[in-house]
């Protein structure tokens, strides 16, 4: 049942992030999108006490055994205004691919990740995202885990013709065993774009799960952030990009039908302030909630299949940049042990 628990919440993020995967090109501010994939824990094993002496000598906890996950998800989308054309949006439709690969020791943490996206009407918009996270663990505690780590990414879009930007980054994860506050995340991204445009980006987010609400096997999460972009001119004759502040939390709730069969709803909301800056002109408010059906050993074992349709709406004080657009996705995914 624990892997089936763990195929359903790699879904969840992973299928946010391929439904957000058609604004990266458009929304350049963000930062690498890519979910951080959390495993199970080293068990903690307690000793039995003895009512008497033995001369059998006490057993030794097993040390962690090292071991490698492999994951592959490809799907489709289909967008109504996949451009997020402020006016006359176009419909599209975009074929994507993620494959991560991490492999885990006890003081050790590692991953390589790519994505890519095709557009059909407009190509130019396809992306290319490589990422490559490397961490050392520390357990303060035998409930809480650090992870702190080196992050670099690099980007192209136009089906890779055109580099986009290359980043650096440090990251701390902070992992909890048996509590609400299962994570907290932190990390600071310098990015040097290929057209001389670099910034600072900051995001500082956190986990709130509860398993076991109102059925068994039933799931809550909500992850609240706060994310900065510190942005300033590589070069003099660059125009310097705006500097937000942006606060939001998005929601998931995963009830199971059946075994293999789950239905999750979703939500998310988030505002993006210009004005705290000097010179900034806007304010964004973005809100999207949808729902999706996931079907574990669709085929083969350790597949899940996710249908899926979301709503977004972004509002702003600027009017021409309000926007909306629906979507109906379908994805597949792989684990590979």
């Amino acid at each position: 049942m624990f892997i089936l628990f763990l195929k359903r919440s790699l879904v969840v993020s992973l299928a946010s992030f391929f439904i957000s995967g058609a604004g990266i090109a458009h929304g350049v501010e963000e930062t690498s999108p890519l979910p951080v994939i959390e495993t199970e824990s080293t068990p903690v094993i307690e000793p039995e006490s003895t009512p008497e002496v033995s001369s059998v000598p006490p057993k030794r906890e097993p040390s962690f055994q090292a071991k490698t996950m492999g994951l592959i998800m490809m799907g489709g989308q289909f967008d109504t205004n996949a451009g997020f054309a402020r006016e006359d949006g176009e419909s599209d439709k975009t074929g994507s691919f993620f494959g991560q690969l991490r492999h885990e020791r006890e003081r050790l943490s590692a991953q390589v990740s790519f994505y890519k996206n095709l557009n059909d009407r407009n190509p130019g918009n396809d992306l290319d995202l490589l990422i490559i996270q490397t961490g050392i663990k520390f357990r303060p505690s035998p409930t809480i885990t650090l992870i702190p780590s080196l992050k670099l990414d690099a980007t192209w879009l136009n089906r890779g013709h055109q580099p986009f930007y290359r980043s650096y980054g440090i990251n701390l994860a902070v992992n909890f065993e048996e509590r609400l506050l299962s994570a907290l995340n932190f990390d600071v991204v310098y990015r040097d774009f290929k057209t001389g445009k670099d910034d600072f980006n900051m995001n500082f987010s956190g986990s709130l799960t509860r398993a076991n609400l109102l059925v068994e096997e039933d799931s809550l999460s909500l992850k609240p952030y706060v994310q900065s972009n510190l942005a300033y001119s590589g070069s003099g004759d660059v125009e310097v990009k705006g500097m937000y502040l942006q606060g939001g939390a998005s929601a998931t709730y995963i009830y199971p039908i059946m075994e293999t069969i789950s239905v999750e709803s979703r939500a998310s909301f988030s505002r993006r302030a210009y004005k705290v800056f000097t010179g900034g002109d806007r304010d964004d408010n973005n809100h999207t909630f949808g729902l999706s059906v996931s079907i574990d050993e669709f085929i083969l074992p350790n597949q899940t299949l996710s249908i899926g349709y979301d709503h977004e709406e972004n509002h702003s004080t600027v009017n021409s940049d309000d926007y909306t657009n629906d979507s109906i996705s379908m994805e597949v995914l792989w684990l590979f042990f």
